[in-house]
């Protein structure tokens, strides 16, 4: 009796307490009420909580079917909305080098009949911005490209590329930062860092190794896992580890036999456990192929969705090229949770990561609308810098450059890319701006009414206008050209490509110009000795029928809406050149390392030379490139000296971490201002694993003036040294005398010294 009395009165004491408790929790929960004069909003829409808490009590409150429904886009550029729970689509649209149309696939909007246009600032291709070299400006240029992206109310632009160069007929080299992973790497953390400053969502693509269009919906690429750490992971491993980067999109093609938007090894092994990745992964459009096997990988949102999915996917060219999607639809990956093929917590941690981004980029709690204005002064200005920093001055023959407008009084302006504005290449990065300044009328303008200017087509781009493909029409324009080249004190030839034959979709088929530009250049060099050849493409060209006897040579790329701007200013010398190659020019296909393994047989590809990929190639089987990766000359000259390479040790409580001080004078020696890159290479010639003859580990852009000099600092950490073991998987050093060099491209190194490094 006594133990039954004694536990009817502990019952009734925590009863009274309960009750307590409850009448307090409902009196606050009232006065609350009654002070807002509405219902407390529910944790997720508090500001004042962690993004990762907002998730988790988001997540509790969604049904099964409200996950699965946010696996899958609602239309072509929209992700999935949840009206009951205020969770806005992610409204998309494409890059990298400005805002696209989003209403619809690149055929449709790129096409003059396209209802719905969209003009933007045309910002220079993505090799071309590499060939800056400036971090600061690429950054610049991400700010840009993302208060566009709010102003016209979209949330997330689609870039950037930085998949490597590693075949010269790769159709979107232009689009990617060239065939360094440490340069392409850098880029796309400072582009990536301008976006998310602006609360935009960018996407860095293609993970991994999207390299060639040959294709690219069925190819299966063979890649040992040394090749993948060392060349195609770490750029999008620095997207993740410095930026942060809110998502990846993975890639089309098989690598090792399973498709990337499958492939658990990517996607789940590599990004998300080995580099950290805390943000969602979108497929890329239309590459999707299976239900449950693509949610498990680790694929947490599938483009696009909808109406717009299941037009694209019904039309025979769609099925003809081979792409799948509408895999992750709800009602097929509900099908999937009920036979056990995918847990609830799978799909918790797929819209988790999608709910994480819309919290971080700030759309859940402040929708945008599109209210701002595009293409300011501001947004031009940075098109401009980066047209003309990526101008790469390759020859300068007798200082044939820059022109002195006092002394020249005539220009013939020739070529199929001087008359029109080559701003990119096609696909979906093609940017339809609001104006483009070609070549002709940069030089015009900058010339002004004190020199005669001379048009001619001397060529028509081939396929392009068919009343200049016969053999009649290209005889009258070849002599017309030659004709203003032997009048005129200098002439200036554009030549390259464009977007109707240098595109996303397809590769280019040689490195040899379009037909009759190698006959135009040397019809025109032989009217006129005093001749400025300018290359307006985004991958190599074969120069070796002309270069001799050529006395000056740019590289311009695809210079976005500013490139005539930039290029007059290069060439009458109101701009000191500064670009240097951020890829190795070989003087003919046959010399890429890649050359001998693409684009494969019976749709597989061998990467067989592994590492040696770009200068790791040409500087260490002693392959002589065109012109070296790093290359880049100048109106002045820079000399190089006291190179000091000190170790050391930093503390941070218990945990203490080694690096390499690397200390360099440059001076500016000549008579102009100019901006100098310097390059820092690491020389590994110990390790018991073959190794490149160097490999870039740090750069830096100065601006000096006449007979100033700097010194630049870098500070390297032990993965400067380090190589992909396939023996431990796991990055290694080997201890030994490393060897630090500096120089002003891979090869033209100026200064060298030995580093002993320990474990």
């Amino acid at each position: 009796m006594i133990f039954r009395s004694l536990r009817l009165c502990l019952v009734f004491l925590l009863s009274s307490f309960t009750f307590l408790a409850l009448v307090q929790a409902q009196a606050t929960s009232s006065a609350a009420q009654n002070a807002a004069g509405t219902t407390a909003a529910p944790a997720y829409k508090s500001t004042s909580l962690l993004v990762d808490q907002r998730v988790q009590d988001l997540l509790k409150r969604m049904t099964l079917e409200e996950k699965a429904t946010m696996l899958s886009g609602s239309g072509w550029m929209e992700s999935a909305p949840i009206v009951r729970l205020g969770i806005p689509a992610i409204k998309m649209a494409d890059g990298p080098m400005g805002v696209r149309s989003w209403a619809g696939s690149s055929a449709i909007t790129n096409a003059s009949s396209n209802p719905v246009r969209v003009e933007t600032t045309s910002f220079p291709s993505g090799v071309a911005m590499a060939a800056t070299w400036d971090t600061a400006l690429v950054q610049r240029e991400g700010q840009a490209i993302a208060q566009e992206v709010k102003a016209l109310g979209r949330d997330m632009i689609l870039g950037p590329t930085v998949n490597i160069n590693r075949v010269p007929l790769w159709g979107r080299n232009f689009e990617g930062y060239g065939e360094d992973p440490y340069l392409s790497g850098q880029l796309g953390v400072a582009y990536i860092r301008g976006v998310q400053g602006e609360g935009v969502i960018p996407s860095v693509k293609h993970f991994a190794a999207n390299n060639e269009e040959f294709e690219r919906h069925r190819l299966d690429e063979t890649i040992d896992e040394r090749t993948l750490h060392e060349i195609y992971l770490p750029a999008f491993k620095a997207a993740v580890q410095q930026a942060d980067v809110w998502t990846v999109m993975s890639a089309y093609e098989k690598v090792n036999g399973t498709y990337c938007a499958e492939n658990p090894y990517l996607l789940t092994d590599i990004l998300k456990k080995e580099f950290g990745f805390k943000g969602f992964v979108v497929s890329d459009w239309g590459s999707t192929y299976s239900t449950a096997p693509t949610v498990n990988a680790g694929m947490d949102l599938e483009m696009p969705g909808g109406p717009p999915a299941k037009v694209m996917l019904a039309r025979p060219q769609t099925i003809m090229s081979g792409n799948s999607g509408l895999w992750l639809e709800a009602n097929k990956v509900l099908a999937d949770v009920k036979a056990g093929k995918i847990t609830e917590a799978t799909i918790d941690d797929n819209v988790g990561r999608i709910l994480r981004v819309i919290m971080l980029s700030g759309i859940m709690d402040s929708p945008r609308t599109a209210l701002g204005e595009v293409d300011t002064p501001e947004q031009q200005k940075v098109a401009r810098d980066g047209a003309t920093e990526g101008i790469v001055l390759l020859k300068n023959q007798n200082n044939l450059l820059p022109l002195d407008p006092s002394k020249i009084h005539s220009i013939a302006v020739i070529g199929p890319n001087a008359l029109v504005a080559r701003t990119g290449g096609g696909g979906s990065s093609l940017v339809r701006p609001k104006y483009a300044v070609s070549p002709l009328q940069g030089i015009q303008k900058r010339a002004g009414s004190g020199i005669q200017i001379t048009p001619a087509l001397g060529v028509g781009m081939d396929g392009e206008d068919p009343a200049h493909d016969t053999p009649e029409a290209r005889a009258n324009d070849l002599k017309a050209a030659a004709d203003a080249a032997a009048k005129a004190d200098v002439a200036i030839v554009v030549v390259g490509r464009y977007n109707k034959n240098e595109s996303e979709g397809f590769d280019v088929k040689t490195m040899d110009l379009p037909a009759g530009q190698d006959e135009l250049i040397a019809a025109v060099e032989k009217a006129n000795p005093r001749t400025v050849v300018v290359l307006n493409t985004g991958d190599p060209v074969t120069m070796t029928k002309w270069l001799d006897t050529t006395p000056a040579l740019l590289d311009m790329w695809y210079g976005g809406q500013e490139g005539g701007n930039a290029l007059a200013a290069i060439l009458f010398g109101d701009a000191n050149p500064s670009g240097k190659l951020p890829v190795s020019l070989p003087k003919k296909f046959e010399d890429s390392p890649a050359a001998k393994n693409y684009p494969g047989q019976d749709l597989k590809v061998h990467y067989a030379e592994g590492i040696y990929v770009g200068y790791r190639y040409y500087d260490t089987k002693n392959v002589e490139p065109q012109f070296p990766f790093g290359f880049g000359l100048s109106y002045t000259t820079f000399e190089y000296s006291d190179l000091s390479v000190i170790p050391f040790v930093t503390h941070s409580g218990t945990v203490k971490s080694e690096g390499t001080l690397v200390t360099v004078k440059v001076k500016n020696s000549g008579s102009r201002a100019g901006a100098e890159v310097v390059q820092l290479y690491v020389h590994d010639d110990h390790a018991k694993i073959d190794r490149p003859a160097h490999e870039l580990k740090a750069f830096k852009r100065v601006e000096l003036k006449p007979g100033e000099s700097q010194t630049i600092k870098f500070s390297l950490d032990k993965s400067a040294y380090e190589y992909w073991s396939p023996d431990t998987k796991q990055w290694t050093l080997a201890p030994g005398t490393f060897e630090i060099q500096v120089g002003a491209s891979s090869r033209d190194i100026r200064l060298k010294a030995p580093l002993q490094v320990m474990r």
